[in-house]
């Protein structure tokens, strides 16, 4: 059975278990309870995710948690793969007269990613990935931001220039969902920040926020040193706190924290430049599937969440349950079958502002899967 085959079989397995990712998510509680969410966030999250399809669950989702003492809401993201029923799920809720502008955004860029062989499913795949601010202290759910997400380096640096083409038609696949005309400054700011790359580094996502419809977010991926990330920083003229990134950057390499990782950062692009907002992100190195397995890096975060409590980055409290979530599957008895329950820690964020730093978040993959008569 191929990839195709089997992502068919697994939603109709997931279809038949729930009404909706909610429902799933609340029967699976208590493999959740070792993460830094209260009572209020975990309801929040389950009624956001009751609007959602449960064959969801089918793709790589991940949860971002507040590790930080400041406000906690929380994220989360989910995949959307074209000719999925995910998918489907979605391009019929925008297309609706009346569809929200978040949801006919969202149908737009299904409708040229889900297009086998098409010129911007060859740039960026047919991944759509969409995430969700969850506030327990609001009462109505906002909408999803919506990003093209390329999980190959169809966007990495080139300094021939001859992708930079494939780079403006995601620039303005994100415009055009948006139903807004490209703004030549800001195209010339957001093809500076890719022309700025390296050749081992990439776009990880290309997107924007309904709430904000003038802001194109990006997310650069594949820095393998901190000075890496502060020389693209310097030459992309990034306005933000430069000795504030470059201090947390050195105290965690100087513990050996980033020993094992990769670096990302995330940031807003506009007619003004690059705003001064900053996620950096930090990635194992050993996360990556090969034919030994998955999820092998349970060690390799652990001098990384030392370093984040030591350098008082995280609070103490919020730290301990993220072992439980380093690496492992889970099996679980469902109504429609048996599914097997995969989870690892997926990556750390630190946002900076203009006061310094914001918030940290620990980001944690999960996925069910059906088993199949052959096992796993």
């Amino acid at each position: 059975m191929n990839f195709a085959d089997e992502w068919a079989a697994n939603e109709e397995q997931l279809g038949r278990e729930a009404g909706s990712l909610g429902e799933l998510l609340a029967r699976m509680r208590g493999f959740f309870s070792s993460l830094p969410m209260d009572d209020r966030g975990w309801e929040r999250l389950v009624e956001c995710a009751q609007q959602l399809p449960p064959t969801l669950a089918g793709f790589p989702l991940w949860l971002g948690f507040p590790i930080g003492a400041s406000r906690p809401t929380a994220l989360l993201d989910v995949s959307l793969l074209g000719g999925t029923r995910s998918a489907v799920f979605f391009e019929d809720r925008g297309r609706i007269d009346d569809a929200d502008p978040a949801a006919a955004c969202i149908a737009s860029l299904l409708g040229e990613t889900g297009v086998e062989a098409s010129p911007l499913q060859r740039a960026v795949g047919n991944r759509v990935l969409l995430e969700y601010e969850i506030d327990p202290a609001q009462h109505v759910q906002g909408e999803p931001g919506f990003f093209l997400y390329p999980t190959r380096p169809t966007l990495a640096g080139d300094p021939s220039g001859q992708q930079l083409g494939d780079f403006q038609m995601a620039y303005d696949a994100v415009t055009s969902a948006m139903s807004r005309v490209p703004d030549a400054v800001e195209r010339r700011h957001a093809q500076r920040a890719y022309q700025a790359l390296e050749p081992h580094t990439r776009i990880g996502a290309i997107g924007a926020l309904p709430s904000n419809s003038r802001l194109l977010r990006l997310a650069v991926l594949g820095f393998r040193a901190a000075n890496d990330v502060m020389a693209y920083l310097d030459r992309v003229g990034w306005p933000g706190r430069r000795a504030t990134l470059a201090s947390v950057l050195e105290r965690l390499e100087s513990r050996g924290a980033l020993a094992r990782m990769h670096l990302g950062v995330r940031f807003d692009v506009s007619v003004a430049g690059l705003a001064p907002t900053l996620e950096l992100q930090v990635f194992s190195a050993d996360t990556i599937y090969d034919h030994t397995g998955w999820f092998k890096d349970k060690a390799c975060w652990t001098e990384l969440i030392d370093g984040l409590r030591e350098e008082g980055l995280a609070v103490p409290e919020k730290l301990p349950g993220l072992d439980e979530w380093s690496s492992g599957a889970k099996t679980l008895m469902g109504r429609a079958g048996l599914l097997l329950f995969l989870q690892r820690i997926h990556h750390f964020a630190i946002v900076l502002n203009e006061k310094g730093v914001e918030q940290v978040y620990a980001y944690v993959f999960l996925l069910l899967t059906r088993m199949s008569g052959r096992g796993n």
